[in-house]
């Protein structure tokens, strides 16, 4: 959770992140955020790097996901 704190201050790489958790594939995530799959991808790289974890795995992302909820419900 404190890895997710990194990143709150960027409210595009956190809804990225929220999106890509939720929608689980690149390329529905890009849809969601009318991006291009590769810049979904650049920015899941850049945040995967600075919390820590390979997003691409299945277990990077269920954390990445339980993380991410812990935080919303401690900061809503």
């Amino acid at each position: 959770m404190a890895a997710i704190a990194r990143i709150a201050d960027n409210p595009g790489e956190l809804e990225t992140l929220d999106t890509y958790c939720s929608a689980g594939s690149l390329r529905r995530a890009a849809d969601l955020l009318h991006l291009h799959h590769s810049s979904v991808a650049r920015r899941l790289e850049q945040t995967g790097k600075t919390l820590g974890i390979d997003l691409t795995e299945p277990t990077g992302l269920l954390r990445a996901r339980l993380a991410l909820t812990a935080w919303w419900l401690l900061n809503d």
